[in-house]
Order: C-alpha cells, then sequence, then structure tokens
C-alpha cells in the first residue's frame, strides 16, 4: 500500500506527506476520533430525560425555579448544573 493509498480513519482524507504510521491527517480528526470513541459528558446529558421525577429533584435541590419547570432549555441548563455539582463532589 503507498502513501497515496493510505486515508484518515476519521474522515477518510489523504495521509499523503504524513508519518508512514499516521492514522489521522490532522489533530482535529485525532480529537474527535478519541471523542466519538469514549464519549463525552455533554453527549449523556443531551440524551437524558428529564421527566416529572427529576424535574421535582431539581426543584427541590434549587437548581431550577418552580416557574421554569416546562421550559426545555432552562431543565437542560439545571441538569447539566447538577451534573457539573454532583462530578465536582465526587472526582
Amino acid at each position: 500500500m503507498g502513501a497515496a493509498d493510505r486515508t484518515c480513519l476519521w474522515c477518510s482524507g489523504s495521509l499523503e506527506g504524513k508519518r508512514a504510521d499516521a492514522r489521522f491527517c490532522s489533530a482535529s480528526c485525532r480529537v474527535n476520533s478519541h471523542r466519538d470513541e469514549v464519549g463525552r459528558v455533554d453527549a449523556i446529558t443531551a440524551r437524558a430525560v428529564i421527566d416529572r421525577p427529576m424535574r421535582n429533584a431539581l426543584i427541590d435541590a434549587g437548581a431550577l425555579n418552580p416557574q421554569d419547570e416546562h421550559d426545555a432549555e432552562k431543565q437542560r441548563e439545571a441538569f447539566a448544573f447538577m451534573c457539573r455539582q454532583f462530578a465536582k463532589k465526587h472526582a
């Protein structure tokens, strides 16, 4: 396999002119590949379902104002805040 035949594992771009053992064409492709492999906290929280019990817990913890309980953006902010607080406490 020649140098021109090798492609980036992330974007399939050419690895021509890169080291013989290069797997990615750039640092951003390498980082994106790593993030895809290990996952990210924001990806996890974005998929979390904030149901009535979770909203009640956010309100009881003081992270969410009761007037904002039906505002999806405010719920996500409150949930992200609680996740950061939890991580800080237990890290």
